[in-house]
C-alpha cells in the first residue's frame, strides 16, 4: 500500500482540498485528517500537487491494416501513458481483423495484454454478411466487455462489409432489450456524393429516426451546427459525441497548431467556447491513428498524430481550465469521468473514490512544460505532470522509465446515459 500525503484534490466549486489518500491497485480511504498505516507503507509527499484522474480517451483508431499493429499498440500507448492518458478504448476503422465474435475479441485481448502500455477496452464491429446471426454475434461480444458495436457508414473498410440504413434499423430492433451500446459515424451517402458535415449530419438524423432505446455515440463532430443539433435533442434521445482535441487547439492557438480536419469551429468561436464553459460539451477524444498509407480515405475515418496524446490532457489543463477559466471539474469530465460513463467502466474508472482503480497523475500547477506543436513552433504550458499512476503504481513521470502494465478493460456495468448527474467530484 501506498500513503500521498498533502495532496489536494479536486472539489464541484473553484476551491482545492487537502487530503490523504491510502492507495493500492485501488483507492483505499481519502480523509482531510491523519490515516494511520503500518510501518511498511510507502508514503508519498504530495503537498503543493493535485491528484487528477487519469484521462479516459473513449475512442482511439491504433489497430489498421498495417501488418505492424502490434508495434503501433506499443508505441501508442506509451505516448498516451505519459501524456496522463491511462484509459484508452480502440475502435479500429481500418484493422484486418474485426471483432464480429467471441474467437475475433480473444485475439484482440491477447494482442492488448501482449503490447498495451494503459488500461484498453475494445469496441466490436458487426458483420451484415453473417445474417441472420450477426445481431446474435453482436450480443454475445457485448456480454463479453465490449463497449459497444462500431457502425461506419459507408465502410471504410473492406473487411468490414457495408451495411445500409435500414439494415441498422433491423439491428437496433433485434436487440434494443439489452441496452447494447453503438458507436455511429458516417455519412449520407445516398443523398450526398462525398463527406461533408451537412451529409454527416443528414444521416445522424437519419440514424436518431431508426434508433431504439440504445445508447448511441458519435466518435468526432467538427461542426458547430452539428454540435448545436444533437444537443438540442439530447434529452429526447440518449446520444453523445466527442469533440476532438486538435481542433480546439487550432481554434484557441492558430499559431501554434492546426486541424487535419474539415472544421467551421473558427466560425462559432464565442458560442462555442460558451458551451465549454457551461458544460455542454460531453467529452473530448483524441483521435489518435498511425500515419496511413491510403491518404484518400474519408477524413471521418482519418486520426490525428499520436504524439498529440503526449500533451493534450496537459493543453486542456493549461488553456481551458488555468487561461481560459473553465472549471476544472467540467475539464475533468470532458477527459474522464463523462468516457467512463459511456463507456461502461464508471467508477472503476474516471473516479477517485474509495473503490476506484488508483488510476491518476499528479499534477504540479506551479511548473511550466514547453512543447512544439504541428505547425513545428514552441508553445509554454502551464503546469506538469510529476507521475502517472496506473492501478496504483508508477508507471510514467519525470526523470521515470515508463513502465508497460497496461492489459484489456472489459466493460464492468451498463453505460450511464448521457444526462446522469451522478459524480465522484
Amino acid at each position: 500500500m501506498k500513503l500521498l500525503k498533502s495532496v489536494s484534490l479536486p472539489t464541484s466549486s473553484t476551491a482545492l482540498k487537502t487530503v490523504n489518500v491510502l492507495f493500492a491497485d485501488k483507492i483505499i480511504k481519502i480523509s482531510t485528517e491523519e490515516i494511520e498505516v503500518e510501518e511498511d507503507v510507502q508514503i508519498i509527499n504530495a503537498k503543493g500537487l493535485l491528484m487528477l484522474p487519469g484521462g479516459i480517451d473513449p475512442h482511439t483508431h491504433i489497430l489498421t491494416q498495417n501488418a505492424d499493429s502490434a508495434t503501433d499498440l506499443a508505441k501508442i500507448t506509451k505516448i498516451a501513458l505519459e501524456g496522463g492518458w491511462t484509459t484508452l478504448s480502440e475502435l479500429s476503422y481500418h484493422t484486418q481483423s474485426p471483432v464480429f465474435n467471441n474467437s475475433a475479441l480473444k485475439k484482440k485481448i491477447a494482442l492488448v495484454n501482449a503490447n498495451s502500455y494503459t488500461s484498453l477496452a475494445l469496441w466490436g464491429h458487426i458483420d451484415i454478411n453473417d445474417y441472420p446471426y450477426h445481431s446474435e454475434s453482436a450480443q454475445e461480444i457485448w456480454n463479453k466487455g465490449v463497449v459497444g458495436i462500431a457502425l461506419a457508414v459507408p465502410s471504410p473498410n473492406p473487411a468490414i462489409a457495408d451495411i445500409t440504413f435500414p439494415e441498422i434499423m433491423d439491428l437496433f430492433f433485434d436487440i434494443y432489450e439489452s441496452d447494447t451500446s453503438f458507436a455511429f459515424q458516417g455519412y449520407d451517402y445516398e443523398s450526398y456524393r462525398e463527406f461533408s458535415p451537412l451529409a454527416q449530419l443528414e444521416a445522424i438524423k437519419k440514424i436518431l429516426r431508426r434508433m431504439q432505446e440504445n445508447p448511441i455515440h458519435i466518435p468526432r463532430i467538427s461542426s458547430y451546427p452539428t454540435i448545436e443539433f444533437i444537443n438540442s435533442i439530447s434529452k429526447r434521445s440518449d446520444i453523445s459525441y466527442a469533440t476532438c482535441i486538435i481542433d480546439l487547439m487550432a481554434l484557441f492557438n492558430p499559431e501554434v497548431f492546426s486541424t487535419p480536419f474539415l472544421c467551421d469551429y473558427a466560425d462559432f468561436a464565442d458560442l462555442l467556447f460558451d458551451l465549454l464553459r457551461s458544460n455542454k460539451i460531453y467529452l473530448l477524444s483524441n483521435c489518435v491513428a498511425p500515419e496511413t498509407k491510403k491518404p484518400d480515405y474519408c477524413e471521418l475515418f482519418q486520426g490525428c498524430n499520436p504524439e498529440l496524446m503526449n500533451y493534450s490532457y496537459l493543453w486542456v489543463l493549461s488553456e481551458l481550465w488555468k487561461k481560459r477559466k473553465v472549471p476544472l471539474a467540467t475539464c475533468l469530465k470532458m477527459t474522464s469521468e463523462n468516457a467512463a460513463k459511456r463507456l461502461g467502466i464508471y467508477p472503476q474508472k474516471g473516479s477517485l473514490d474509495p473503490g476506484s482503480d488508483a488510476d491518476f497523475v499528479l499534477y504540479d500547477p506551479e511548473s511550466t512544460t514547453l512543447i512544439k506543436g504541428n505547425k513545428n513552433k514552441d508553445i509554454e504550458l502551464s503546469g506538469s505532470f510529476k507521475a502517472v499512476y496506473l492501478k496504483g503504481n508508477q508507471v510514467a513521470g519525470k526523470n521515470f522509465e515508463t513502465l508497460r502494465q497496461g492489459s484489456f478493460l472489459p466493460r464492468s456495468t451498463n453505460p450511464k446515459r448521457r444526462h446522469n448527474n451522478s459524480s465522484w467530484i
